[in-house]
């Protein structure tokens, strides 16, 4: 059966037509979005590797942390479909300006820490959570290898090139002495958050895409707001909401600067590579431009001395990146 046959289908048993569908901007995955009758309509089809049980087990467990996602009204999982809450239009990426962007940027964190602050032993859908091994970051890490340097700038990697890449990453990694216990949402940005004023609290936001989330360190996702290649922020900023983040959590300054530096690097080199891929493989050429933003990010983490190797291994293979 065709794709949109079963969308109708799937509609017709909710009492609404395929025609009332309106498209949304969708993201780097497969699954599409459509607003119809003020709700949200996911299609993460299964021919194309989505699955909407991550989506939904995620979705019960931050329902369970107290905090703001979208209600699931209906569910066809055998063909992937989920009809959702509308949580609005004001998506943090839109809304932030200059005025606001520190106390909207605070209102995130105090998320964040509220996620830092659930002990994951007490909730039974953690059960199924991938651990953000370093297995798993290497894994990720490989797409800035094979998607930016080999096919994007078209370079010769030798196999012992790759090897001390591996090496070194997982090295560092290693060194951090990483206690992997808490929610990583893992998209924790911008694009993903929606500020909802009618709210109260933590609910005021609301948290998309959310069905990727693994078991590891919070710091991951406090890397991936303060660094984010959509939209960056001031160093004075940056280290404002550090604090902040800090005085909510209780965290030590010193570890969380060395994972936050960590986190940061590895992100964005993956960055690198999915972003080569979505242009060379699936024809999406448009997030290309933030890849200067992900070079400035990897670029200003790598003078720690604790990423002395991989500053000198980009030397190396990069050795006219400035």
């Amino acid at each position: 059966m065709p794709r949109i046959d079963k969308i109708e289908k799937f509609l017709k048993s909710n009492q609404m037509e395929v025609k009332n569908l309106i498209s949304i901007k969708n993201d780097a995955s497969f699954r599409q979005y459509f607003r119809i009758d003020n709700k949200i309509l996911m299609d993460a089809d299964p021919d194309l590797g989505e699955d909407v049980n991550a989506f939904i087990n995620i979705n019960n467990l931050l329902q369970d942390f107290q905090l703001n996602v979208p209600k699931i009204y209906s569910t066809d999982k055998e063909n992937g479909f989920l009809l959702l809450e509308d949580l609005g239009k004001n998506i943090f990426s839109r809304i932030l300006d200059n005025k606001n962007e520190e106390e909207l940027y605070k209102k995130a964190i105090e998320v964040l820490a509220e996620v830092y602050k659930k002990n994951l032993n007490e909730f039974s859908q953690t059960s199924l959570l991938e651990n953000y091994s370093i297995e798993k970051l290497l894994e990720e890490s490989q797409l800035f290898i094979e998607w930016y340097l080999k096919k994007f700038l078209n370079l010769n990697i030798l196999q012992t090139d790759t090897n001390d890449f591996t090496a070194i990453i997982s090295k560092i990694f290693h060194s951090l002495d990483p206690k992997l216990e808490k929610l990583v949402l893992r998209d924790y940005h911008v694009d993903n958050l929606i500020y909802q004023n009618s709210k109260l609290g933590l609910k005021k936001v609301g948290i998309l895409d959310f069905q990727d989330a693994v078991i590891g360190q919070s710091s991951y996702d406090l890397a991936s707001i303060l660094e984010d290649v959509r939209r960056p922020i001031t160093e004075n900023l940056k280290n404002n909401l550090i604090d902040y983040f800090l005085n909510l959590t209780g965290y030590d300054l010193t570890q969380l600067k060395k994972e936050l530096i960590f986190y940061s690097v590895q992100r964005n080199l993956k960055i690198l590579g999915i972003f080569c891929r979505l242009s060379i493989r699936d024809n999406k050429p448009n997030y290309m431009p933030y890849n200067d933003n992900a070079w400035k990010n990897i670029k200003s983490n790598l003078s720690h001395p604790m990423m002395a190797d991989l500053k000198n291994w980009f030397k190396k293979i990069l050795p006219n990146e400035k």
